[in-house]
């Protein structure tokens, strides 16, 4: 019950201020507040790299290799905001990103056996945290973007919601018990029934662009997707040996814990708008 009543205050508090950054916040806000969430949730995928207790510590060239990533993924973040299409600016970015993270590598590097290790870490962190976030960036970037960023939120978290309590009511088969032995099949059938009908609710409601069967095909989608990039950190934090990644959100856990399924679903909600529904950079008609 404890439990319940922390996660529930916590959504109270923070979805309203969330709300609010997303609408109303001028778009170098925006991007400034996702590179804040890129770099908190990246220094959270980069401290379970070395658990509380593992022989491997914070030492020698771990800290710089990981300060490259969180560097190169706030890199990335910024170019995608000023080119919303995989142009020369990212492809260099690209290109900048994996440089820098190899050479600060042989640069620091004394323990060879864990510095590619290291590296090889750090550019995934960019690449599954920073990448896939941006994705936000270049939603909020079409017309009337503030609102599809709303959506997928609203998707995400509605369809992670159904799947606790209806995993936590109706749950009886694991669905992935090697992995996440607390998920369950009617958890993740719940999932894809809250996104569907969440997303149907809100083509009535703010997003005029989506039929509602439309909006619910994509919002089933989209959740089943998300389930996968929650099993996705689950695996990461097994490896790890960690319950959560941290503990910054009450009742919550880390950051990341909170955007491992927004990580899937943002892209899948955004090559929907921009190649079936034909979406661009705002100022151009969809």
């Amino acid at each position: 019950m404890k439990e319940y009543a922390g996660r529930i205050v916590t959504a109270l508090v923070a979805l309203p201020l969330l709300y609010a950054a997303v609408v109303w916040l001028p778009p170098s806000l925006f991007v400034a507040l996702m590179l804040v969430v890129t770099a908190l949730a990246q220094i959270e995928l980069y401290g379970m790299a070395c658990p509380v207790g593992a022989a491997r510590t914070w030492t020698g060239g771990r800290v710089p290799v990981f300060a490259a990533g969180v560097v190169g993924g706030a890199l990335l973040v910024l170019v995608v905001s000023v080119s919303p299409t995989w142009g020369p600016a990212v492809s260099a970015t690209v290109t900048i990103v994996v440089l820098g993270i190899a050479v600060t590598a042989l640069a620091v590097g004394r323990d060879l056996r864990a510095a590619g290790a290291d590296a090889a870490f750090a550019l995934a962190g960019v690449w599954y945290i920073a990448w896939l976030l941006g994705h936000l960036v270049l939603l909020r970037g079409f017309p009337q973007g503030a609102w599809l960023v709303v959506f997928t939120l609203w998707v995400t978290w509605l369809a992670d919601a159904a799947a606790y309590y209806g995993g936590r009511t109706w749950g009886r088969t694991a669905l992935a018990p090697s992995v996440s032995p607390n998920k369950t099949v009617a958890g993740a059938v719940a999932a894809v029934a809250g996104g569907a009908i969440a997303a149907g609710a809100a083509s009535a409601w703010f997003v005029d662009a989506l039929s509602w069967g439309e909006a619910a095909a994509l919002g089933g989608v989209a959740a089943a997707v998300g389930i996968v990039g929650d099993l996705f950190e689950s695996l990461i934090k097994r490896g790890a040996g960690v319950k959560d990644s941290g503990g910054l959100i009450p009742s919550h856990g880390g950051v990341l814990d909170k955007i491992d399924g927004l990580l899937f679903t943002a892209p899948v909600i955004y090559y929907y708008l921009a190649w079936v529904k034909g979406y661009g950079p705002a100022g151009a008609a969809p």
